[in-house]
């Protein structure tokens, strides 16, 4: 997503709780600034959005992207503790990063949610990680309503499985890999150029009255 964005030629600030992964998205010249912020904390998360504002001098767009997995339980076995952390990241977090784009954004602005397609079709035995993604696509809607007479276009992308650090063990798995694969109509995983043109675009901001969107970028396995 950085390296598409830098190649368009945005200045782009990378943020992740992996120190060591920001630094290598720095030498690797996928971004200009990056910062170090766990969104599940929301004082950092918003102090992550100034800080991006403040090195770029200027904020046009935000990717609020933070996410974490769920169990893969039934949701009668499911520990509410590591629910409550799911949601600090999937919701609250999200949501904290929004309200302090809110004050810094440039007029007009964008912001693109990642939710998922599970906020569109649950997916058996993950009640946690698709209540929080219906709830962030919720979040990104209600935004879009709240803030439209202030020129910020709120949208959320619904992806299905692209190859990440979150789904690699899902998709290296022989078998489970055959069974995702059966329920896409198109046969196949996503990529990361398709999810990074999509966020891209509505990054941009060119299409204003485009706004509290839900888009499914997952083969058609939303229907």
């Amino acid at each position: 997503m950085a390296k598409a964005l830098t190649s368009a030629g945005a200045t782009v600030t990378v943020t992740g709780r992996d120190e060591g992964r920001v630094a290598e998205a720095i030498r690797a010249g996928l971004a200009e600034f990056s910062l170090v912020c766990d969104v599940s904390d929301t004082r950092a998360a918003k102090q992550g959005v100034y800080a991006a504002c403040e090195q770029m001098d200027g904020l046009d767009a935000v990717f609020a992207n933070a996410g974490g997995d769920g169990q893969a339980l039934p949701a009668q076995e499911l520990d509410l503790d590591c629910f409550a952390d799911v949601l600090a990241t999937n919701v609250i977090g999200i949501l904290a990063t929004c309200q302090a784009a809110f004050q810094v954004l440039n007029r007009p602005g964008a912001i693109v949610v990642n939710s998922s397609v599970n906020a569109l079709r649950p997916e058996k035995n993950f009640a946690d990680y698709n209540a929080s993604k219906a709830a962030s696509l919720s979040i990104a809607q209600s935004l879009a309503l709240d803030w439209a007479d202030e020129r910020i276009t709120v949208n959320a992308v619904c992806p299905g499985y692209f190859r990440s650090r979150m789904t690699e063990s899902y998709l290296d798995d022989p078998k489970t890999a055959g069974e995702l694969l059966a329920r896409i109509p198109q046969g196949r995983f996503g990529s990361a150029d398709e999810i990074a043109s999509l966020v891209g675009f509505l990054m941009l901001g060119s299409v204003p009255f485009l706004a509290g969107a839900g888009i499914p970028i997952a083969g058609a396995s939303h229907l």
